[in-house]
């Protein structure tokens, strides 16, 4: 499956030396381990060099997923929504930031994507390499602090403000991708059932004995209704990240200011801006950082929603008033036990534990065993829904 990876890759960076006129281009192809971080792809990076040219650096990923998975994990969507997003909606994103003429230091930045491929089994998506301007990964196993936090946080509300001015510039086109968009749940099997309820069944177990009887009655609702829930549009459909957590934003310091570039846009889909916000909050933060900062935090994604929607003539309490805000804030954070039952031992695995695409037979291969630092991360969540009157 490498091999078939890596030629895809080189038949799709040829094509963009050639789009570039790149004559008689030299190409080198270095495959990366995400270390956990990335389940879908393939990764690499590679350099397009040619006499008299400056030197292209790019990342690249190629769609590495067997049938079954792809089949289970919805994977065709995964990649078609990517490639719409970079071959389609960004121009459109971009050019509206155009003309409001958006300060350089208020726009949303997305990285230059350079070519790819959607023929199946050959999904290929190649952009700018991030690492060389600067960019890193943020690490996954520490808890974010207030300055990483609240740029993710203004970076989501200027993305989030991009959906609402489309909306209103071209209804028309903001309504077909809202469409083509729409989540999708793949259809529930015994596999799946089976493996939602293990997942359940191996939280509850380390969570301490007298939060567990809450807990325990709690999920007595169907938590894979809950997880479709989050995902689907309320109060303000905008077009929402999906997967806002640090492994998709990079950071950088750049005239002694943090900047944070968001990335990988398989998981877009049409829902409601709060669930973004608790996405985030569960994967990135821990207890302490949510007693010292959560109110904060939520204050400055609307504070920052509403200077954004100024730049574009708009008003955040006509659109999405802080009332409305908190009350889906509210609604959804039901849904944050569910995530971290969910979605925390996948961000939270160690690198030697992580499924290997090449080798998983089926979605039951994302069961991860429970670490003491899940085990942590997961109680701090219980004890703050609890302290929240959620649960």
């Amino acid at each position: 499956m490498m091999a078939h990876a890596d030629q895809t890759l080189a038949e799709v960076l040829r094509d963009i030396a050639r789009d570039q006129h790149y004559d008689d281009p030299h190409i080198d192809i270095d495959p990366i381990n995400s270390g956990g971080a990335n389940y879908t792809s393939k990764l690499y990076l590679a350099t397009i060099t040619s006499q008299g040219k400056d030197k292209i650096d790019v990342f690249a990923k190629v769609g590495s997923i067997n049938e079954q998975i792809r089949a289970q994990m919805n994977a065709d969507c995964l990649f078609r929504t990517e490639h719409i997003i970079y071959t389609k909606l960004i121009k459109i994103w971009d050019s509206l930031q155009e003309k409001y003429q958006v300060p350089d230091e208020h726009r949303f930045v997305f990285p230059k994507y350079f070519g790819g491929n959607l023929k199946k089994g050959r999904e290929t998506v190649v952009l700018e390499n991030l690492i060389t301007a600067g960019y890193r990964s943020y690490d996954r196993f520490k808890s974010v602090d207030w300055d990483y936090a609240s740029k993710s946080v203004e970076s989501l509300a200027k993305y989030h403000a991009l959906s609402i001015i489309l909306e209103k510039e071209d209804p028309e086109e903001y309504r077909k991708f809202s469409d083509q968009f729409k989540f999708e749940m793949v259809d529930d099997d015994e596999t799946q059932r089976e493996m939602w309820a293990k997942v359940v069944e191996d939280a509850v177990a380390l969570i301490d004995e007298e939060l567990r009887e809450k807990v325990v009655k709690f999920l007595q609702r169907d938590v894979r209704q809950m997880y479709i829930d989050f995902k689907t549009p309320r109060g303000l459909p905008v077009l929402v990240h999906g997967d806002y957590r640090p492994s998709n934003l990079l950071y950088r310091r750049q005239n002694n200011e943090l900047e944070v570039l968001p990335i990988d846009y398989q998981t877009v889909h049409t829902g409601c801006p709060a669930s973004d916000l608790i996405y985030f909050v569960v994967t990135a933060t821990d207890e302490e950082f949510r007693r010292e900062h959560y109110q904060r935090l939520v204050d400055h994604y609307h504070q920052t929603l509403g200077h954004a929607l100024r730049l574009y003539k708009l008003d955040v309490e006509q659109i999405y008033p802080r009332t409305k805000f908190d009350d889906d804030l509210k609604e959804l954070m039901s849904s944050a036990l569910m995530l971290g039952m969910m979605v925390l031992p996948v961000v939270l695995v160690d690198a030697e534990c992580a499924p290997r695409m090449e080798t998983a037979t089926g979605i039951d291969s994302f069961l991860i065993k429970p670490t003491q630092f899940f085990a942590e991360r997961l109680a701090g969540i219980v004890r703050d829904l609890v302290r929240w009157d959620v649960i």
